[in-house]
């Protein structure tokens, strides 16, 4: 089901025109039809943006506005102004009481539409953030923590693509045993900046689960090779159509993947607890640090695949750590027979498949981690 949007408004033919233009575009449209009931579907239905009329009866749009942002639950909620009043002080006092927009009628359906969409992707892009993966080498279990993780979020009722910059090794659509839309193939048959929301969902591979992937290495093998600009600029229209864009990088860094450093707002460094593990992180997090990325922006989480500690001595392990590392942990997953993080292609992510063992009770720390 797409985005819901809250439509409060009290002509009947105004509100099945706006019903029939959002349907058609693929959006969830509820129904007000006078202030005092479009402040309660706002509370009780939670809905992604509010056209709001003003000429209502009892309340006008402007009280309802007004009290919409003066309760926490919808003070944050983007709010569209729909109204016959054309005069500039009328807009003026449509934005000063909290309007995000305000639209003339009588309006296009397309305006409608692109108002709509412009005002989501502000509003996502806003409180979006990119997390990046990048393991201390090849078979740490990178891939399958960014699964996991994505998963894990969705469960948490985000929006979560992942995108796939492992140039030499692992392919998420093949661990999670899908199969990339034919459409994929043609993202990249514009040039970058033309690309829209679009083009990005119909390239985009769901996963039954919801998480949806793109995996740029294929776009790379099958057109041209992207450039870094290329890549940053994908990522930024990529960052405009969810909440949580997990980017898997290759080991060691590539030069796609450095390019991609300055847009996260985390870099989560994966590593396991083999010996020589705190040196592997403490040289990928100096290599890091050489990059530009600071300190703020660096995590770290130990998969500690060759049961090296039991369970109880995992809580002492961030003290020393950090300590030697001077990167925050995030969080030591620890090692379980039945449930490891050891997967085939189309097998389900163990946040599924054993959602109550201790291995992914400490995914599921690390995904608050990223939340918070």
């Amino acid at each position: 089901m797409g985005k819901k949007i809250l439509v409060i408004e009290d002509d009947p033919i105004a509100l099945r025109l706006i019903e029939y233009t959002l349907h058609k575009e693929g959006y969830q449209v509820l129904r007000a039809k006078n202030g005092l009931e479009g402040i309660s579907k706002a509370q009780d239905e939670e809905p992604d943006l509010i056209i709001l009329d003003i000429m209502l009866p009892g309340m006008d749009g402007y009280e309802v506005c007004h009290r919409l942002r003066a309760k926490s639950q919808t003070a944050q909620l983007p709010i569209i102004m729909l109204s016959g009043k054309a005069q500039e002080i009328d807009k003026a006092i449509g934005m000063k009481v909290g309007a995000d927009d305000y639209i003339t009628k009588p309006a296009s359906s397309r305006e409608v539409v692109n108002r709509v969409e412009a005002l989501l992707t502000r509003k996502i892009a806003a409180r979006s953030k990119i997390i990046a993966f990048l393991g201390t080498k090849g078979g740490v279990g990178t891939t399958t923590m960014v699964v996991n993780i994505a998963v894990t979020l969705l469960q948490k009722g985000k929006q979560v693509i992942v995108a796939d910059l492992c140039l030499n090794n692992g392919n998420i659509t093949e661990y999670l045993g899908l199969k990339p839309e034919p459409n994929i193939t043609e993202l990249l048959v514009k040039p970058i900046n033309t690309i829209d929301r679009r083009d990005l969902e119909a390239a985009l591979v769901v996963h039954h689960t919801g998480v949806r992937v793109l995996a740029i290495p294929q776009l790379c093998d099958e057109h041209k090779e992207l450039s870094p600009s290329d890549v940053n600029l994908l990522l930024e229209r990529l960052r405009e159509v969810t909440d949580y864009l997990l980017v898997d990088l290759s080991s060691p860094l590539s030069d796609l993947g450095k390019a991609t450093l300055t847009k996260c707002n985390l870099i989560i460094i994966v590593t396991d607890s083999k010996a020589g593990a705190l040196l592997d992180l403490k040289s990928t997090s100096a290599l890091l640090h050489k990059l530009g990325v600071t300190q703020e922006r660096l995590g770290a989480v130990v998969i500690d695949r060759q049961a090296t500690f039991p369970e109880a001595a995992l809580s002492n392990m961030k003290p020393i750590i950090e300590l030697n590392t001077k990167v925050s942990l995030l969080g030591v997953i620890p090692y379980e027979i039945k449930a490891s993080l050891e997967f085939v292609p189309g097998s389900t992510p163990v946040i599924l498949s054993n959602p109550n063992c201790p291995m992914a009770w400490s995914i599921r720390e690390v995904a608050r981690h990223i939340i918070s």
